[in-house]
């Protein structure tokens, strides 16, 4: 007589211990993805503020306080402000369908015709400290954005803020770039007091907004 094959499924706690597992591996693979994610909506600042800067520096002589004076305009869509003036006295609204110039602009505003939850601009966070080269410092330049120097001799330093982890509550992705090298000591994450050596025309990250808040 042939003996019957007993067919066995899983028990409670077998199947109990595969969902603690993939519960685990869910807790450290998402929060992975969503920081890649934040950290590849970066890429949009630095690209930009590599292309203000490369037009900056094939002037001859010191522009006008616009930061549309080169030509500079960030494709729609834009999640940052990018800022050649902290308080963004003119801005480029971009609400509606179409940009409208205030005027000499600033500032770009945040494309909120897109991001519709999104401030008009958001506040950068400068370094924690700054040590600019002699010309630099010569020209006086500061951690607040702008134009400095005179028409001989001059520097700009300009800031893209954004929101990248989707919580416009804490503080701005803060990113700079500017014609001078120097010693930059981040505002986040906070190094001790450790600067970072910047070249010219390097975008910098003053406040991260994905491994901070």
């Amino acid at each position: 007589m042939a003996t019957q094959r007993q067919h066995r499924g899983f028990t409670l706690i077998e199947l109990m211990i595969v969902v603690a597992i993939i519960g685990i591996l869910a807790s450290i693979a998402v929060p992975s993805f969503l920081r890649l994610q934040a950290r590849a909506r970066q890429s949009e600042v630095a690209t930009n503020l590599k292309s203000l800067f490369t037009s900056m520096r094939t002037l001859q002589r010191k522009p006008p306080a616009d930061i549309h004076s080169t030509g500079f305009a960030p494709e729609r869509g834009n999640r940052y402000s990018y800022h050649l003036e902290d308080s963004c006295s003119t801005i480029e609204d971009r609400s509606g369908i179409n940009a409208v110039l205030n005027g000499a602009a600033q500032c770009v505003g945040v494309d909120t015709f897109r991001f519709t939850s999104f401030p008009s601009s958001f506040t950068p966070v400068p370094p924690g400290g700054a040590t600019w080269d002699q010309q630099g410092t010569t020209n006086g330049l500061s951690v607040n954005a702008g134009l400095y120097g005179d028409d001989q001799s001059w520097d700009f330093l300009v800031y893209g803020a954004g929101d990248v982890d989707n919580n416009v509550g804490d503080t701005a992705d803060t990113w700079l770039i500017t014609s001078a090298d120097g010693d930059l000591t981040p505002a986040c994450p906070n190094t001790g007091g450790v600067s970072d050596h910047i070249a010219a025309g390097e975008p910098y990250n003053s406040n991260n907004d994905v491994d901070c808040n």
